[in-house]
């Protein structure tokens, strides 16, 4: 089964006002979001959202990280602030 991550910046709660970037995980089937509050803060947008990615899943799904082809990470709506 294929699986797309996909990086994005959203916000945590309407409430808070806070935000960062979400990790997003999906087939045809489900999908699952993890978010952080990190930033780029002026880091390569690229590099920051491969590095965001395999650190969240490297920590939620650790039997993954071998088998993810991480030339197809796509990443959008990157931000390094608010």
């Amino acid at each position: 089964m294929k699986y797309k991550v996909r990086v994005y910046h959203a916000s945590y709660g309407c409430e808070t006002g806070c935000c960062g970037h979400y990790v997003e995980i999906s087939n045809d089937k489900k999908t699952m979001e993890m978010f952080n509050f990190r930033h780029p803060y002026g880091d390569d947008f690229k590099i920051f959202a491969f590095e965001l990615a395999r650190e969240i899943i490297s920590k939620r799904f650790p039997e993954c990280v071998d088998s993810i082809d991480w030339d197809s990470l796509e990443f959008g709506e990157v931000f390094d602030n608010c």
